[in-house]
């Protein structure tokens, strides 16, 4: 089974690229001042961002833990018929249970200080595309809320003494 890190940067990956093909067409067909084509850059790089701070992740931090459980026995569904609410259906017979959970030590600031960096400069370029007529307020507006919130994840991102991941 492969990382499970893999597995979601690979998906954020092919996101960030879809949300960069998505804003490449909106630049060339929308009319300015555009709303959704500042947003769909925002998001784009705030995805792509989330990208390189997880591989910034990977690369200076240390493995955490890593827990599962399975639990099987006997298992009673009851089935609601449609056509009469009050009508059930039980179908028993064998079910398993399945849970996990993996803990990554952030041992680096450096993805909280990526992050706080693309934050800044998420904000800095919306205010630009903003004041050469490209965005209008809505966008401009939406963007910057974003551009927040990926500060929030370098605040989140950075490591503290204390915290049980940085153990």
């Amino acid at each position: 089974m492969p990382n499970a890190m893999l597995v979601v940067g690979g998906v954020f990956t092919a996101f960030a690229v879809g949300l960069t093909l998505i804003a490449r067409q909106l630049y060339w067909h929308e009319h300015r001042p555009a709303t959704g084509l500042t947003i769909v850059i925002a998001f784009d790089w705030a995805v792509a961002a989330m990208v390189v701070s997880m591989i910034l992740v990977a690369i200076t931090s240390g493995r955490g833990r890593r827990t599962g459980r399975v639990r099987r026995g006997r298992v009673t569904v009851e089935l609601q018929q449609q056509d009469s609410p009050r009508r059930t259906t039980p179908l028993t017979g064998p079910g398993v249970e399945m849970s996990g959970s993996a803990d990554i030590r952030i041992g680096s600031r450096l993805p909280a200080l990526f992050l706080f960096a693309a934050s800044a400069g998420l904000a800095a370029f919306v205010v630009w595309f903003h004041l050469q007529g490209q965005s209008s307020w809505i966008g401009t507006g939406v963007a910057l809320v974003l551009a927040s919130y990926v500060g929030n994840w370098g605040r989140n991102a950075w490591p503290r003494p204390g915290r049980p991941e940085n153990s």
